[in-house]
Formats: structure tokens, sequence, C-alpha cells
């Protein structure tokens, strides 16, 4: 890995202040013996920049104070990185550089071996900390916008020594590449993006991550006036009891509550928005790629069983029966190619509702085969997902 050193004002004061210190007293005496005062780092992630000692950042200017240091032949970390540094900033009582760290010649952060050795064959060795620094994170990730379900690749620098990595909050399995990329999946669960979070001994970095789930969301209703069929356009009909809205216990603001109590005079019930346009685009028209989604609750009412309903521009109804077999708030999810005709979720011999042609959603409860009596189900979050 190769760093570039930014040079900054901060850095050449230093670098100045560090000369004037020295020049005074620089005579070549190169034949003394060697010794090592202090080691020191400007550390320039600061403001203003602060002196570090036995310490530093990759790229950090350091300062070796002593004495007898004219002469040095090399410098070396840990017996295997040399050192570049420029014998004419160099003196009997300082020596400086900037830290290396190519990682495909052995460097490493930690505590390490730091080897001065002068052109006579005198050695002298000091310790010196490599600090790791935060990872950085570019803005590219390839692909940029990922599905979920698929592989995306993180690049930047300083991947070293990795402890996690999360996606929108959640840690995810990883594999590192390299000290500049690493990848991981994007969770098939992931309904939005989210940071991508990387956490090392440097600290944690994240940047923000969109991403493609792979299907189009048409939202029907919400019940808080949002979606294409808001909650003020829903009526009851046939032997209904009551239609009602309610934010108490429920998933995300209101939802509606429909019931039946045993009514039978018209032998159906039903709630529904009102028609209008076609919900999905006109170019989608296979269902087996578009899907109904609800989220439903019994209400305590066990055993309620539901037939969800689609209208067609031609008069069609289509029909998906469900029983609530449990109590709390559940997520139905079924391929609109899994309707029946003519009301009768059975019936499947008559071909499939041609998604483009749906205006209009309605939510029932079947009053014969067993279902509770009374029955409640509330309902949320009407939407169609379309597969691309």
């Amino acid at each position: 890995m190769n760093i570039i050193v930014k040079i900054s004002r901060h850095f050449l004061a230093f670098l100045i202040v560090c000369l004037v210190l020295t020049s005074c007293d620089n005579d070549d005496n190169s034949g003394a013996a060697a010794i090592v005062e202090g080691v020191y780092s400007l550390d320039n992630t600061t403001t203003p920049p602060t002196e570090n000692k036995d310490k530093g950042y990759p790229g950090d200017l350091v300062k070796i104070e002593g004495s007898g240091l004219a002469g040095v032949k090399s410098v070396l970390f840990d017996d295997l990185v040399n050192v570049i540094f420029n014998p004419q900033l160099s003196a009997d009582k300082s020596l400086f550089f900037n830290i290396p760290f190519d990682d495909k010649k052995g460097s490493r952060f930690g505590v390490q071996e730091l080897k001065i050795t002068k052109g006579n064959g005198e050695v002298i060795v000091s310790s010196f900390e490599i600090l790791q620094p935060k990872v950085i994170i570019s803005e590219k990730f390839e692909p940029s916008v990922p599905e979920v379900g698929t592989i995306v690749t993180v690049n930047g620098v300083w991947f070293f020594n990795i402890s996690s990595v999360k996606f929108a909050g959640e840690a995810v399995s990883f594999t590192r590449i390299n000290s500049t990329s690493l990848t991981f999946m994007v969770p098939e669960t992931a309904t939005a993006g989210g940071d991508v979070e990387i956490t090392t001994p440097g600290g944690t970095t994240k940047r923000f991550l969109d991403i493609d789930q792979g299907f189009d969301l048409y939202k029907i209703a919400d019940f808080d006036g949002g979606g294409l069929r808001p909650s003020n356009n829903w009526v009851k009909y046939g032997d209904a009891n009551s239609l009602t809205y309610s934010a108490i216990g429920g998933i995300s603001g209101n939802y509606a509550e429909f019931t039946w109590t045993g009514a039978s005079a018209n032998g159906y019930n039903g709630s529904q928005s009102d028609a209008g346009n076609a919900l999905l685009k006109e170019t989608v028209t296979d269902a087996t790629k578009a899907f109904y989604l609800i989220d439903v609750n019994c209400g305590g009412a066990v055993g309620t069983k539901i037939d969800l309903l689609l209208v067609d521009s031609d008069g069609g109804n289509w029909a998906y029966s469900y029983t609530i077999a449990t109590t709390g708030w559940q997520t139905i999810e079924a391929k609109t190619s899994d309707f029946g005709a003519n009301y009768d979720s059975s019936q499947q011999g008559q071909g499939d509702v041609n998604p483009s042609k749906i205006n209009q959603v309605k939510m029932t409860i079947a009053q014969n085969g067993g279902t509770a009596n009374p029955s409640k189900v509330q309902f949320d979050n009407i939407r169609f997902k379309v597969l691309r």
C-alpha cells in the first residue's frame, strides 16, 4: 500500500521549527556513539496538530531526537520495512522521516522494533507503535445499487483487523479481499438502504448504501392518508357489523378494524375501497410476478376466516382465502395468480387475473365454513409487490 503524505501548513511549521532547533548544533559527528532521547510524530488528525511520543499513524512526520545521529545509514521497522529519509534533513541531534506502511512488505500495526543503523555499523534499537487509522470507505460500491440477496463489494483503505461489518444496524458475514476491499451479501430481508458500518481497532466508519429490492412496491392504503386508496375511501357493505379505525396496538399509525357478528340477511359482507383507475402499470400483466400483501390481526377472534378480493376493470372478482389461526399481527403475501375467479378461491380453472386491470381491493369475512362468530379482522398496509 502506498501512503500519500499531505503537506499542510501545520506540517511545514513543525518541520521548520525542528530544523531551527537543531541547526544551531548539528555538527557532523558520525563517529560519536548514538543516543536516542525521544521519538515523536506530528498527528495531523487533531486541530491544532499534536505531538505523540513513540507512536504515530502511517504517513505521519517523525522526528528522532538525540545525539550522534549523523551518518545514519538505514532505519527499519520490525527489521522488514525500510524507511526512506532525506539525509539533508538529518544531523547529529535529529532525524526526520514519514512513517511507512506497506502490507506487502510486512508492515503491521502495534508496537514494534525501530532499528537505526549507522554507517559505521552501530545499531540503536527503540520501540514505536504504528497506530491503525479508521477505515475509509470510498463513495463507490460495486454494484452501486445492489439487489437484495446479492454480493456487494466495498472499496476503501485500511481494511485491517476488521471485527465486524454491519448493514442497516445488523451484523453481516463478510469476506475481506485485501486491505482495500471486502464483500458481503445484502440480506434478502432488507427493505431499504442503510449504512455500511465497518469496525476495526481504529474505530468505526459508516457510509450509506442504497439497495434495489428487485421489485416495485405500490401502496394502496395505510389508513394514515397514504396510498392510492386512502382510508376515507373505504366503506362496509352486506352483513358487515362495523368498520372503524384505531391506532392502539397497530403496526404503525392507524389500522382498519372490520367485524361481523353473525348477521345473515344478505349472505355476504365486506369492506372496500372505491373503484377507479388501475392500481398497477399497464405493463404489469404477469400474475405470477405480482403479489398482494396485507398485514392482518384477528384482534383475539382466533379462527376468523377472510377472503381477500381483487376486482378488475372487466368486472371480475378474484378471491384468496386465509384463516387467521393465531393472535398478533402477521403479513399475508400471495401471488395474484393464486386468486380464484368469481369470488371463489378454489376456482383456478379460468385463468389468472390481469394485474394491470386491478382497480379495487376488498376485505371480507367468510360467513360459512365454521368461521368464528363474532369475527374480527384488523388490517393495514395494503400493497402490491411486482417483481422486475
